[in-house]
């Protein structure tokens, strides 16, 4: 079986010229679920982000965590949607555990705007931290 990691880069053909790779980005956006307006609410809110971006995450009924969003820019949603593949329908300490590294393995910080970069470390340190609020509250029960 694959990694997360794996099947993301399988996305990315390792020839593709950046055009490519920030169009493959946009795909990933385009295939995220729509999110409903009532939740593009201030506490959903990426602020460090370059377009507005809204983050929520829910645990289901078997325990994981379940990430959604939305962000008004093509290239933010892509980024958002390639964290949320990566991290949605994952158990806490699971989260906690696993690091991204198909950022790293893509050299995304060569290729994104400085403001993109900071907006997607935003993303993860906030998926980071839903991770930890969930933890705690499962083991305050």
């Amino acid at each position: 079986m694959l990694s997360r990691n794996q099947t993301i880069m399988n996305h990315f053909p390792t020839q593709n010229s950046w055009d490519e790779n920030y169009k493959t980005i946009i795909e990933f956006g385009k295939k995220l679920p729509p999110f409903d307006k009532k939740n593009k609410q201030e506490k959903w809110l990426i602020k460090a982000c370059q377009s507005p971006l809204w983050l929520k995450a829910e645990r289901n009924d078997s325990g994981d965590l379940v990430f959604t969003g939305d962000s008004e820019g093509l290239i933010s949603k892509g980024l958002l949607a390639l964290i949320i593949n990566f991290y949605t329908h994952r158990k806490p300490e699971d989260i906690l555990k696993d690091q991204p590294r198909f950022i790293h393995e893509l050299d995304l910080a060569q290729y994104l705007s400085l403001r993109r970069t900071n907006g997607l470390q935003a993303i993860l340190d906030q998926i980071l931290k839903y991770a930890q609020v969930f933890l705690a509250l499962s083991k305050s029960k």
